[in-house]
């Protein structure tokens, strides 16, 4: 059996439980908003919660970058088995699509989807040089600001645009920069992915702290010159470079530097703490990443499609969604415990695991 790495899982982990949090709260709370600033004065605990949420794809891609170095890395897996393990992450993404027509389109392009198209980039990634990939991730992280300029992308992004395959660029516009988790500048995350797992191997956790520091710092210079309100910032060709939005739909620079530098952050502490991440709740959170795809596709299809089918869809007060949201990450966790002693039998790792050796 492939050795398991526990930080990687239980972080993973830590991924769904912000994920599904995130989104059940989101789907069962009735107040309908856009904004932060105007919500948190009198729900600060679910707006901070839903923020929190935004991390989770961060990690999810971060954590795949991760793992593409390590399979790549075992003896006899080789780069055709991971690209097929990539067009089975891409086709469930498609599935979701399918599933769940009141969020997307047959043609929407979600975090599964870029996640999918990396790994079947990542034999080649893999063998870049680490301060090339380095340079790729700034330059991914740029380009998406650069595209959406020239793509004239509204600074808010509803569903009814990120799901239309239809305008100009078709297919290719929502996969490199205008779709729900488009390859610009979600590939930063992926790449670093690749490059953390190498300081971790080499012993090198103090680049993984300054890169963390770097990036996080890059995001709130960012900020304060937006905030400053110098002209190049506001305003003209370049502005998005520097513009702060607290969503990332679209995602820009500022927010994608700093959601970088805390995921690293966060790959750190979880690496130095992994030999305390034996009892029974970080084992319980390890287990639920490694059954990190099947909740995912489970939890999108029982609370945003199953709810909206019985007419349950946000209708529940603060309290009631918070209630039930704890209720499900419980039974999520205490399932996945119970799943690990069986191998996950006949959920979507599994069923990968089976199809692709």
């Amino acid at each position: 059996m492939n050795k398991r790495y526990t930080y990687i899982d239980a972080l993973r982990g830590l991924a769904v439980i912000l994920m599904v949090q995130q989104h059940l709260l989101t789907w069962l709370w009735h107040k309908k908003w856009l904004s932060y600033a105007m919500t948190f004065p009198d729900h600060p605990v679910m707006v901070c919660l839903n923020f929190a949420g935004n991390f989770a794809a961060p990690l999810f891609l971060l954590l795949a970058g991760m793992g593409s170095a390590l399979y790549l890395g075992r003896e006899g897996n080789r780069g055709q088995s991971l690209i097929k393990r990539g067009l089975f992450i891409l086709g469930c993404g498609y599935i979701l699509n399918l599933l769940t027509p009141h969020w997307f389109a047959p043609g929407s392009w979600y975090v599964l989807h870029t996640m999918g198209l990396c790994l079947m980039m990542a034999p080649v990634l893999n063998r870049i040089k680490t301060m090339h990939l380095l340079i790729l991730a700034v330059f991914a992280v740029i380009c998406a600001a650069l595209l959406q300029t020239m793509l004239g992308t509204p600074l808010l992004l509803n569903n009814s645009h990120m799901n239309n395959a239809a305008m100009t660029g078709g297919l290719l516009r929502l996969v490199f920069a205008e779709g729900h988790f488009p390859l610009f500048p979600w590939l930063a995350f992926f790449l670093m992915g690749i490059v953390s797992l190498r300081w971790i191997e080499n012993n090198s956790l103090e680049k993984l702290v300054l890169a963390a520091a770097a990036f996080m710092l890059s995001g709130i210079v960012l900020i304060a010159l937006y905030r400053h309100g110098h002209a190049f910032a506001t305003y003209g060709t370049f502005f998005r470079l520097f513009a702060w939005l607290p969503y990332f739909y679209p995602a820009l620079p500022a927010l994608s530097f700093l959601l970088l530098g805390i995921a690293l952050f966060l790959l750190f502490l979880f690496y130095v703490m992994r030999n305390g991440l034996k009892g029974k709740i970080s084992g319980a959170l390890t287990l639920t990443g490694r059954s990190s795809l099947t909740w995912f596709m489970v939890h999108i299809v029982l609370f945003n499609e199953v709810l909206r089918m019985i007419g349950l869809h946000r209708t529940f007060s603060a309290e009631a969604a918070l209630l039930i949201t704890g209720i499900f990450i419980f039974i999520l966790m205490y399932l996945s415990a119970l799943w690990g002693r069986i191998e996950f039998k006949y959920g979507f790792e599994w069923l990968m695991r089976k199809l692709i050796r």
